[in-house]
């Protein structure tokens, strides 16, 4: 009996400790959130931090509305984004545990009337699985449908998919897609013979308990460094068109971490559960370490695996993080800036305090040893010339032993050092004296192209580009340079453009540069890459707007015209 009372009061011991743990987490958190708000000029922000299935914090902080005093509290709804696409990528889990769908057969089975034009040889149809790990070969989006002032319906992604181009066969590349999130929410539809609206209120937000959230007008006012600036009201609802709190995200996540059971229901099975966190297509020719699960982000760390999805509505921006090692799940959404800085430090402080209270075995990632190589010059000769890549149009040329490359959107030149492994050690002299390691990059020949990305110190990689090969340019396109204004934009949308240059810049290249006026101001400097006398091809595979798209220049009245993002431009002189 003393045994049995012993064990009991250990027990009890030990539960209270991590009650007074997570207490302690929780005043932690309450005392840093509203200095962080401050730090970075986060207007209103609410958090939910669940932690072994107990929630921990749920608040809000800020303002909902600063003009007139209404404060953010956990049930305030925001924009949250591209974390709609989960939602939407749930919604077709569910249909695919139900077996009404299998996510393993051509999308084409479930939406016949799907069709879109290639530049490649092959008809190999993607499949549902391509398109919810983003490996379907979609360009990341199309202006057309993405900045609405009114509710469309979801079946409008067929139309303008019938005038978009693929940019490559299925399984090939990772490239983020907006657009195939909205296919798949045509599928939710097409599926369920309900809108994906309808679908996703009565069979993922009702049963989860995610009582806030919904699709439609945005309540929420938005701000940039604590100015309120309006944003557009809608998106199509797959890949951006829900409104929801920090502790509606955190049930939809902890349903996935539970192994698909909610309530204790079977929500999804489990396999459908560990599939959805499980990296897809690792051997893609072009996937270089990405490791995306069905419509999640993967990113493996010394003691834990991140899970987790981001979500910008300009300047919303949301944040959804599970670690299955923790058994935590957490979301942040703010209504400013469009800026993941608060995000990251709340994230961080978690994490701080569960590396902490929880042990964990270290996960024994292979680290590549990267020391300093000579190349020869035909080598270094391979490497030099311009690339398309995440950070704008960047030329390598040799300069001894080593590599200058510069960014054209800045002028900024660095030294690359080349090191194993097929990786350059990009640096820049602080005050022209002391060396200042910036990041590694790799070049590598794949599938045809030289592509380029980063090289992370824990053996990651990311692709960023590729090699733009110089080839001649059609009379037709040189006689093409000029400036352009729109002609032709859709009427119940956000312009996002009004004028753009085609000029033969000095690296001897096709390039489109012009201004993108909303939802936020920023310039464009995109190489083209004519195919043809009449289609061009902005080269890279990357989370910028406009990689992979095919640029179209047309005859129109005597005028001539150029088709880009869902717009038509002039020719002005």
């Amino acid at each position: 009996m003393k045994r049995f009372i012993t064990l009991v009061l250990l027990c009890t011991i030990i539960l209270q400790g991590i009650g007074q743990g997570h207490d302690a987490l929780k005043s932690s958190l309450e005392k840093f959130i509203p200095k962080q708000l401050n730090k970075h000029k986060v207007t209103g922000i609410n958090v939910a931090v669940m932690i072994d299935n107990e929630l921990v914090l749920s608040s809000g902080y800020g303002y909902a509305d600063k003009e007139n005093g209404i404060s953010v509290d956990e049930d305030t709804p925001f924009a949250i984004g591209s974390v709609s696409k989960i939602v939407t990528a749930t919604a077709v889990l569910k249909l695919y545990h139900e077996g009404k769908i299998d996510i393993d057969k051509p999308y084409t089975d479930y939406v016949p009337e799907f069709s879109m034009k290639r530049h490649f040889e092959g008809d190999q149809p993607f499949t549902v699985r391509h398109l919810l790990a983003h490996y379907a070969g979609l360009p990341r989006l199309n202006a057309k449908g993405f900045l609405l002032k009114e509710e469309k319906p979801q079946s409008r992604i067929l139309d303008i998919s019938k005038e978009g181009y693929l940019i490559s066969a299925p399984g090939i590349v990772n490239q983020y897609s907006d657009w195939g999130t909205d296919l798949l929410g045509f599928l939710v539809e097409k599926v369920s013979g309900q809108t994906i609206q309808g679908y996703v209120k009565k069979e993922l937000f009702a049963p989860l308990g995610m009582t806030q959230s919904g699709y439609g007008k945005l309540t929420t006012k938005s701000y940039v460094r604590g100015i309120a600036t309006p944003t557009y009201e809608y998106s199509f609802a797959g890949s951006d068109g829900v409104q929801s709190t920090a502790k509606d995200l955190v049930r939809l996540g902890q349903m996935y971490l539970n192994q698909g059971i909610n309530k204790g229901i079977q929500f999804l099975s489990s396999s459908i559960a560990k599939e959805a966190f499980t990296p897809q297509f690792l051997d893609a020719p072009l996937n270089f370490g990405k490791n995306d699960g069905l419509m999640w982000d993967i990113r493996q760390f010394s003691r834990y695996t991140r899970i987790s999805k981001g979500g910008i509505h300009e300047p919303f921006y949301t944040m959804l993080y599970v670690i299955p090692e923790y058994n935590m799940t957490m979301a942040v959404c703010s209504n400013s800036n469009s800026n993941s800085a608060i995000h990251r430090a709340i994230y961080s402080k978690v994490i701080d305090y569960l590396k902490k209270v929880k042990e964990g075995s270290p996960i024994g990632l292979s680290v590549p040893d990267l020391k300093p190589v000579e190349l020869t010059d035909a080598q270094l000769s391979k490497l030099e010339g311009l690339y398309s890549t995440n950070e704008g149009m960047v030329n390598m040329v040799k300069s001894g032993d080593k590599l200058k490359v510069t960014f054209a959107a800045n002028g900024k030149t660095l030294v690359a050092k080349p090191y194993s492994n097929n990786t350059l050690r990009l640096k820049f002299k602080l005050l022209g004296l002391i060396p200042i390691h910036v990041m590694d990059i790799f070049i590598e020949p794949v599938n045809g192209e030289m592509v380029v990305g980063e090289q992370y110190s824990n053996g990651r990689r990311s692709l960023g580009g590729v090699k733009m090969e110089k080839k001649r340019i059609p009379e037709n396109w040189k006689l093409a340079v000029g400036t352009y204004k729109v002609s032709r934009a859709p009427q119940d949308e956000y312009q996002s453009i009004e004028e753009i240059e085609l000029k033969l810049n000095k690296y001897g290249v096709l390039q489109i540069s012009g201004q993108v006026l909303y939802p936020r101001e920023f310039p464009i400097q995109l190489p083209i890459n004519p195919i043809s006398g009449s289609e061009a091809i902005i080269p890279g595979y990357s989370f910028d707007f406009f990689a992979g798209e095919t640029v179209e220049l047309l005859e129109k009245n005597g005028q001539r015209t150029i088709k880009m993002s869902g717009y038509e431009f002039r020719k002005v002189d």
